[in-house]
């Protein structure tokens, strides 16, 4: 049975890692306060997830979340079919029906990540008869020194890149010069990167970055191996010929300050006073899908009223999310589901949290 109550409190969920073409988990351990253990291909976390993930030998429905046993146990997308409304907010409903618009994963990697990108909402339509596209954004939530490598990601063509030479360079498997194709940004913790759906990126190593992103999975890959793997045809474009998936890059040049411009999010305060401070990392201006703040609390934090689902992650310290004459701890690393219906949350504590707030796309359906 599935109690309406759990969509009136915040919605925390089970541990759901899930194996990557990278390598890490080291650091990812340690910040969400979890037993050791050593890097490997079991590097990736997905925090709230109505979709779970696309993975070679795993049926449809593969790692969706699931409520934390106090609060049943329960598949977010069952919870969600029962009260849609509720968990998502009515417009988001209709927007995305039975499914968040926003989801969120945590990464950790010693290496580089397969070059990538995603396909937008026309394309997302159009191949694989998906509403949504995937934007996403990550926050650098930790960092750490690699074999002496420069922590970094990579996003967007340099002046120099053409569809054709991207092309060739696929053909060939140059993967250094394909590599060089796109620009190299430096990060540091507490950074945020915005990606566009179809713009090339891959993580660098020395990263621990908490994602948000749009309500899809679906990678179009590059590379046919990459730290000891090999990626199969179907991996890298999921049945569709090549044409098709190099058509869903995004070949917007950018020089140096361009991408940094596009990528590299400014924050910006928004609100402070003794109990915190609020800043935005995303504003809604800057993309169509989603917005993320960041609040630093040193006492309370009213969180406002709001007619949609949040994705919220504890960042930096552990804090409890009180609701009427209830409060749960939210561990540093771990996420929770604000369901529509949740009204009167607070977060109590000393810590920083980011807060994922998705968006509506006036434009999607006419």
């Amino acid at each position: 049975m599935i109690y309406q109550a759990l969509t009136q409190m915040p919605l925390l969920f089970q541990d759901n890692r899930i194996t990557r073409f990278y390598i890490g988990g080291k650091l990812m351990h340690e910040w969400r306060k979890m037993p050791p253990c050593e890097d490997s291909h079991q590097c990736e976390e997905l925090l709230v997830t109505s979709i779970g993930a696309i993975s070679k030998g795993q049926p449809k429905g593969y790692a969706i979340s699931k409520t934390i046993d106090q609060q049943g146990g329960i598949l977010l997308s069952d919870l969600i079919k029962a009260y849609p409304n509720e968990i998502l907010g009515e417009r988001f409903q209709k927007y995305n029906p039975d499914q968040l618009t926003m989801l969120a994963r945590v990464g950790d990697t010693t290496v580089r990540l397969v070059m990538q990108c995603h396909p937008n909402r026309e394309d997302a339509k159009r191949y694989f008869h998906m509403p949504m596209g995937k934007t996403e954004a990550w926050y650098i939530a930790g960092t750490r020194e690699v074999e002496g490598k420069e922590t970094c990601v990579y996003a967007g063509f340099k002046p120099h890149v053409t569809k054709a030479l991207w092309r060739q360079l696929y053909e060939k498997q140059d993967i250094d010069a394909m590599v060089d194709c796109l620009h190299q940004i430096p990060v540091k913790q507490g950074q945020m990167i915005l990606i566009p759906a179809g713009m090339p990126h891959c993580v660098g190593p020395g990263c621990l970055f908490l994602e948000y992103h749009e309500c899809n999975d679906v990678t179009i890959r590059v590379e046919r191996s990459i730290n000891g793997m090999t990626i199969s045809d179907e991996e890298m474009f999921y049945g569709l010929g090549a044409d098709a998936c190099f058509d869903m890059f995004d070949y917007t040049t950018y020089d140096d300050t361009q991408i940094l411009e596009r990528s590299l999010m400014k924050e910006r305060c928004l609100e402070q006073n003794e109990q915190y401070t609020l800043s935005a990392l995303i504003e809604p201006e800057q993309n169509d899908s989603f917005s993320v703040q960041l609040v630093t609390i040193t006492g309370e934090y009213p969180m406002p009223e709001f007619d949609g689902h949040r994705v919220l992650c504890a960042v930096e310290g552990d804090v409890k999310l009180c609701w009427s004459d209830h409060s749960i701890p939210l561990i540093q690393g771990h996420a929770a589901l604000i369901p529509a219906a949740c009204k009167g949350v607070r977060v109590v504590g000393e810590g920083k949290l980011t807060i994922g707030i998705p968006t509506i796309n006036e434009e999607v359906g006419k």
